[in-house]
Order: structure tokens, then sequence, then C-alpha cells
């Protein structure tokens, strides 16, 4: 397993778990759902789930940077944004994060995943 996505349209909710290497095809994959998403619901809340990293294609980057810049627009439509993982370094880039976007996020371990759907639907 790599990447999956799901949706919680009853609790306007994209989940996103990566477990393993990103590859070029997950990334584009789950940039389309998420725009479709967004698109049908407006306002989301989003919670990323990240298990394990391995490596990301380097040809990702530049398609996360495109793709960043191609939706800005949509980077309003999400309200709150749940990391979840128990990858030390993610923690302090998720809060930087948080300075440069108007989205509230918080941070989670992988044992309090249930505190973090929690969060994202009572807010």
């Amino acid at each position: 397993m790599t990447t999956t996505y799901k949706e919680d349209p009853e609790h306007k909710i994209a989940e996103l778990v990566v477990d393993g290497k990103v590859r070029h095809e997950d990334f584009n994959n789950i940039a389309v759902q998420l725009e479709n998403f967004i698109e049908k619901q407006g306002r989301i809340k989003l919670l990323e789930e990240i298990r394990t990293l391995e490596s990301i294609d380097a040809s990702m980057v530049w398609e996360g940077i495109k793709f960043d810049i191609k939706n800005l627009k949509h980077i309003r439509h999400i309200s709150h944004c749940a990391v979840v993982s128990d990858i030390g370094w993610l923690s302090p880039i998720s809060k930087a994060a948080g300075a440069l976007i108007s989205c509230k996020i918080r941070t989670f371990t992988l044992d309090q995943i249930d505190e973090a759907r929690t969060w994202l639907q009572t807010e």
C-alpha cells in the first residue's frame, strides 16, 4: 500500500493515508479526487494520516508545486487539517505551514487517530 483516499461527505472530510512511497500516479489521482470533493462540498476538512514515508518521486515535488499554484483558490476551502503521524519532523513542518495559510492545523500521533477525526467532525 502506498496511498489511499476516502471521503466522508456527511462531515465534509477528506482522508488521505500515506504508507510507504508516494508515487507520481498516486499524487495525481488524489489531487483530482480532492479537487472534485472541494467542488462538490465547498469548504472541507482534511485528515492526513502518514504512517510511513519511504520516499517521494522527485518528479512529484514539481507536480506538487504546480498543483499548489493552480489550486491556491482551493486552499481557502480547507478550513481544518489534522496531520496524524509518528514521524517526528512532520509536526514542526505542519505547524509552520499553519502559520502561512488560513487553515487550522493540529497534529496528532497515530494512536490519536480517533481524536483527530472527532476534532474534525466537531470543529
